[in-house]
């Protein structure tokens, strides 16, 4: 026994890599993809448990990709709900005659061109279980009833303290707590308010209205009866879910009783005989903010500690499971030594411009913006040191042309990990070229820390999404993001080591130790 570990005995000190405080979708996404790239990690949650609601329910075509990454989508899809990615304006819900309008999420066929997954509606209460699962498969620690009561920043990481006197020493903590952190305020990070659109009274109640209706819901209802406006919409496991706004200058929260929920949903379904079984309330405030930074030393802010948005254009939680992916694999690359502190920099560079944006996106109700559909879920470039731009103008819309920066495009290749590009995605890097990989080969085996997988694409489809030459060579992190990309003929090995070093923030020297 070292002497370290004696002294951690002595003190009651926990040791991990990564602390994560939150056991949300972005805390739990954080946690897989650290646990996946070797990383220690310790998640502590002060709920006795996940959540009861189902909260967010719709989960974008990137974040199915991820689920499919982490072995976990057939899992998730089993508690997804059937329905049109449509949303429908009507009176009621029996309106015989609702105006149908785009929901913002792309329909099957739309997202199969694009992606080997499509969009689902889910609850949060049936993903948050899957992720915790998949945290614990990976060696992870999930711990519920566990308050982390205090941050202390030391050299070399932090030293939280935990309910019941315990105390965990790790080398990174995630503030993953919600929009009012705990661990954000104790980093230091402060929040700019964007904006809110009042408050809304929100109940959670059965039968499920699908099978009283006879045929496949839409994704939601603005419901416009004059005296119970709102939205409707299942929310999977039978239950629907039905909001309105409410005024707390006359109304109080001891009038939302059964009685009256009763008259509102018999109004909004436009059932006056249902008999709800009402399973739960809540009163919120629909709002916007953003925290100052998403690092702060060793510290990161992630979800809705980050940036806190209203439900409208349904990006909230897949904002924050997509910055718990992009974080994890940097934290697991830091730790084993493959990349350089600097490379955790290039994580704010990249997802602070993404949670503002799309935080703004959701103040305006009513409206379509850019952010929706395909187009802002699978068509952003992100800029940082992470990304040896080229030079390039942007491709438009979500057609991604495997320019450094933008998500690697779509494409079909047979491997013994799947069936599409996605599926090869290593631990790595992953070197895509064409059908003839010629010198590449040689020089991604001189590849160690991170190693360099080799894909050849044989399918003409596919080498022209990729817009490889006989020289091209594109290389992907293992986000699936494109790095960086070479088209004319180079000396193969040195081109790609300096291209590493570059990406990874490591001197030569370094990276041959």
């Amino acid at each position: 026994m070292t002497q370290n570990m004696r002294e951690n005995m002595r003190e009651n000190i926990v040791e991990t890599d990564v602390l994560v405080a939150g056991a949300g979708p972005a805390g739990l996404a954080t946690a897989v993809a650290a646990a996946a790239h070797g990383a220690r990690v310790l998640v502590v949650e002060r709920r006795p448990g996940t959540s009861t609601i189902p909260r967010a329910t719709g989960i974008s075509t990137h974040t199915m990709e991820i689920f499919r990454e982490w072995g976990v989508a057939a899992a998730v899809a089993a508690g997804a709900v059937d329905c049109e990615p449509t949303v429908a304006v009507a009176r009621s819900l029996v309106d015989p005659h609702p105006q149908v309008v785009p929901s913002g999420f792309p329909g099957r066929r739309e997202a199969l061109r694009a992606s080997p997954m499509t969009p689902l509606l889910c609850g949060q209460d049936h993903i948050e279980p899957v992720l915790v699962d998949a945290v614990r498969r990976r060696g992870g620690r999930v711990r519920f009833d566990t308050a982390l009561t205090g941050l202390t920043v030391r050299a070399g990481g932090v030293v939280a303290e935990l309910g019941g006197g315990e105390r965990v020493r790790a080398r990174f903590v995630v503030a993953a707590d919600g929009p009012r952190s705990t661990v954000r305020e104790a980093l230091g990070v402060g929040v700019e308010q964007l904006g809110r659109l009042g408050d809304w009274a929100q109940v959670l109640f059965r039968p499920d209205l699908a099978e009283l209706l006879g045929r496949r819901p839409h994704v939601l209802w603005t419901i416009t009866h004059p005296d119970a406006e709102g939205v409707l919409l299942p929310v999977g496991g039978g239950r629907w879910s039905y909001a309105r706004r409410w005024d707390c200058r006359t109304e109080r929260p001891a009038d939302f009783t059964f009685e009256r929920w009763t008259t509102l949903l018999r109004a909004a379904t436009g059932l006056p005989r249902l008999e709800p079984e009402i399973l739960g309330m809540q009163l919120f405030t629909m709002a916007a903010a953003v925290s100052d930074t998403m690092r702060s030393g060793p510290g990161f802010v992630v979800g809705d500690a980050a940036h806190r948005m209203t439900p409208v254009g349904g990006a909230g939680m897949n904002t924050a499971i997509h910055d718990g992916h992009e974080l994890g694999w940097r934290l697991g690359w830091v730790l084993r030594g493959w990349a350089g502190d600097a490379l955790l920099d290039s994580f704010a560079d990249e997802r602070e411009p993404v949670g503002r944006a799309r935080a703004l996106r959701s103040l305006r109700m009513g409206e379509p913006s850019p952010l929706d559909g395909l187009a802002g879920d699978l068509g952003r470039t992100y800029r940082s040191t992470a990304v040896l731009d080229d030079g390039d103008a942007p491709a438009e819309g979500h057609h991604r042309t495997a320019r450094p920066g933008e998500r690697a495009p779509h494409a079909g290749v047979r491997t013994r990990s799947g069936s599409c590009v996605a599926d090869a995605l290593g631990p790595g890097f992953t070197l895509v070229t064409g059908p003839e990989p010629g010198a590449w080969t040689a020089a991604a085996a001189a590849c160690a820390s991170p190693p360099v997988r080799v894909v050849s694409l044989r399918a003409s489809q596919a080498v022209a999404r990729y817009r490889l030459g006989p020289a091209s060579a594109v290389l992907l992190r293992p986000d699936g993001v494109v790095a960086w990309r070479s088209d004319a003929p180079v000396p193969a090995t040195a081109a790609l080591r300096t291209a590493v070093d570059r990406l990874t923030a490591r001197s030569r020297s370094a990276r041959a130790a």
